[in-house]
């Protein structure tokens, strides 16, 4: 019985601790929204979205060796329509904790 209350006390602390390192900042594998934005605006700046009415982005975010985060990020700009695609782009930017893009490429795929 003393056995099962060891165990009992040791699995709560480890799942306490797993818990707290889970809140902690650094621990996250999402993008904080201010980067996702960034990263973005810059994508915003250099895509051709005359002629389009609907703008769609599709972020997807993994964590940096260093701090920050990388993300790729599909543009899609539909026509007055709303379903016909008229242009796509793929793009790649890494971003520090600071929002400093420190990488960014841009390229329009074939539509």
């Amino acid at each position: 019985m003393k056995t099962f209350k060891t165990v009992a006390a040791v699995s709560l602390i480890g799942l306490f601790a797993a818990n707290v390192a889970m809140a902690l900042p650094g621990f996250d594998e999402e993008a904080p929204q201010s980067s996702v934005e960034t990263c973005v605006a810059a994508v915003d700046a250099q895509a051709n979205y005359d002629d389009g009415a609907k703008v769609l982005h599709k972020v997807e975010t993994t964590k940096r060796r260093v701090s920050g985060h990388i993300m790729s990020i599909q543009t899609l700009v539909y026509a007055e329509d709303g379903s016909t695609l008229i242009r796509e782009y793929k793009t790649n930017c890494a971003i520090n904790d600071d929002d400093e893009i420190k990488r960014f490429r841009i390229r329009q795929k074939g539509v």
